[in-house]
This record gives structure tokens, C-alpha cells and sequence, in this order.
């Protein structure tokens, strides 16, 4: 009776920060990758770990997110922290601040991690209305996104960027986008626009994807002008990196579909290059199978051709992931 007592004695006089929830959740994978090569260049060999934790707590309106980044063989220059923010409400406005990548688009990826971010974000009458900036005096950008009839549109404005950002056509420039998507006959369609300031930095891109008996198909196209340079990582196209340059264009098709419990995707990317000499075809067929607790076995075979005398490479890359 008098432990109980203690105990209903402690608990009364705990704080709600004390008792405030905490989750930890995780990922890891290990990657062996091979890479041929079409000229005498020896072949490759890789056996690759990357592992995040991610750790949460959680008070009413406010959060706080971090997440420890553990690549490598346990060398401490490959475990940091990498993303680190806080969230919370004052009023009807929502407020983050912290250390984070950017979102993923067709035109960017989120490669470049940015320090001392902000949003400050609302609704009004449905519509979203979000204003954020960062201590790397990248800009500062407005974004209004909504439904209107029945078409997810964006609308961004971004400010005047600093020399920091290396190799964007867009420094010293303000540019507005545009992201539209919706549901036309069965089809699913997607438009981005860049409109730049600066000059020959525009950009396009399209997506429309349809299912016929199983099986996904999507067409993309992304349309840049000389001066932009399109480094993005999504489903249509993969990681760009390494095989666009700025003025590339470039169009894919991208086949998914189930088959015997695995998930199947074949992508074939064409770029259509400034310079005609290095026009590049990257073509990648992917096989992914559930496993038991949570884990995940994926296979990709990549074969990348490029014209003139770049040489050509095939790499085959088996991954073991988990999620808890």
C-alpha cells in the first residue's frame, strides 16, 4: 500500500514535458554494387551500409525531430546528425525551424541540406499559404497551394538567391512555379513550370500515367532551356545526376506491375543533350520482394549508352533494406 502510494505521489508531481511521447524509429540498408564498363576501365565492386535513426518527441502542438545519420564502417566523419528541426502552433499559425533537406521536385533534388530553415505556415479559406527562408541566405520563397476544381495546383515565388548556391543558373534571380495535377478520363496528369528571371533558365515538365490490366504506364517529359540545369530525383526519372547537364532535355517511360509477389518497374530515360554528342540513354529494370520483419530485397540492373566517345557502363545493384 505505501509503494503504490509513493508511486501515484511521483507520478502526481511529474511534468507533461515529462511524460511526453518518444518515439525511435530507424532504417538500413546495405547495397553490393557492380559496374562494367564498355573500354578496358576494370570492373567494380562495392559493398556499401547507410543506416538513419530517427528520433521524435512530441508535447501537444510541438515536436521535435532528429535524425542521426550512421553510414559507413562506424567512422565518426560518417555519423552526424543530419536533420534536426522543431514544429509547433502560435495561433492558427504553424511554426518549423530547424536543420532539414528540401522536398524532392521533377526539376531539383534534395541534395542540398540547408541550416537555420523556417516556415511559418496557415490556412485561409482552404487555401495553404506557407513562407519560409534559411540562414544560408538562399532566399526567402512563398508558397499557396489548394484544390481547385479538382486540380491540385502550387503556386511558389522564390526570392533573390546568394552566390552560395554553386552552379544554379537562377542566382541573384527571383522565379515562379507552378505545379498542377489532377485526374483526366482515368489518367493521372502532372504540369511543372519554372518561370526565371534570369535569362534562358526556364524550365518544363509533364507527366501522365495510366493502369491497363496491371500494369502502370507513364510518359514524362522535362524541357530545359540553356541556362538551367536539371538535377532532379523522382519515380520518372530516377536520380539525374551523372547523366543530364544544363540545357539537357529529356523524356521517359516507365512500366510497374506486380508479378508473383515481386513489385516490377522498367524505366527507359532518352536525353536529348545541348551538345549532340553526349545524347544519353539510361535504361533500368528494377525488382523489389517483401521479405519477413519489415525487410526488403531490391534488385536494379542499369545500362547507361552515351553517344560519342563517352564510355558506356552497366551496373547491377542488390540492396538489403530494412524499416522499424
Amino acid at each position: 500500500m505505501k509503494k503504490q502510494l509513493l508511486i501515484a505521489a511521483v507520478a502526481a508531481t511529474m511534468t507533461s514535458a515529462a511524460i511526453a511521447d518518444i518515439a525511435i524509429t530507424g532504417s538500413m540498408k546495405a547495397n553490393y554494387t557492380n559496374t562494367e564498363y564498355s573500354d578496358t576501365t576494370a570492373s567494380t565492386n562495392n559493398v556499401t551500409q547507410e543506416a538513419d535513426l530517427v528520433i521524435t518527441g512530441s508535447n501537444g502542438d510541438t515536436k521535435v525531430h532528429a535524425e542521426i545519420s550512421l553510414d559507413g564502417a562506424g567512422s565518426a566523419a560518417e555519423s552526424t546528425v543530419e536533420d534536426l528541426w522543431l514544429s509547433t502552433k502560435i495561433g492558427d499559425v504553424a511554426v518549423k525551424t530547424g536543420t532539414w533537406n528540401p522536398a524532392d521536385t521533377i526539376f531539383d533534388d534534395n541534395a542540398t541540406r540547408t541550416s537555420g530553415n523556417w516556415i511559418l505556415s496557415t490556412d485561409v479559406s482552404g487555401v495553404s499559404i506557407a513562407l519560409e527562408g534559411d540562414s544560408n541566405a538562399s532566399g526567402t520563397k512563398a508558397t499557396f497551394s489548394g484544390d481547385i476544381a479538382g486540380v491540385s495546383a502550387k503556386y511558389v515565388m522564390k526570392g533573390t538567391a546568394s552566390a552560395t548556391e554553386a552552379g544554379k543558373s537562377t542566382i541573384g534571380k527571383a522565379t515562379d512555379e507552378i505545379y498542377l495535377s489532377t485526374n483526366l478520363s482515368g489518367f493521372d496528369v502532372t504540369y511543372a513550370t519554372i518561370n526565371s528571371d534570369a535569362a534562358n533558365s526556364d524550365a518544363t515538365a509533364f507527366t501522365v500515367a495510366k493502369e491497363f490490366n496491371g500494369v502502370t504506364v507513364s510518359y514524362s517529359d522535362v524541357d530545359a532551356d540553356s541556362g538551367y540545369e536539371i538535377t532532379g530525383d523522382t519515380a520518372a526519372f530516377g536520380d539525374v545526376t551523372g547523366f543530364m547537364d544544363i540545357g539537357d532535355d529529356a523524356t521517359a517511360i516507365k512500366l510497374s506491375t506486380s508479378v508473383a509477389g515481386n513489385t516490377v518497374s522498367a524505366r527507359f530515360v532518352s536525353v536529348d543533350a545541348l551538345v549532340a554528342a553526349n545524347d544519353v540513354d539510361v535504361n533500368t529494370v528494377t525488382v523489389t520482394r517483401a521479405l519477413a520483419g519489415g525487410t526488403t530485397l531490391e534488385v536494379t540492373y542499369t545500362d547507361t549508352d552515351e553517344s560519342g566517345a563517352t564510355v558506356d557502363k552497366e551496373v547491377l545493384d542488390v540492396e538489403l533494406a530494412v524499416k522499424f
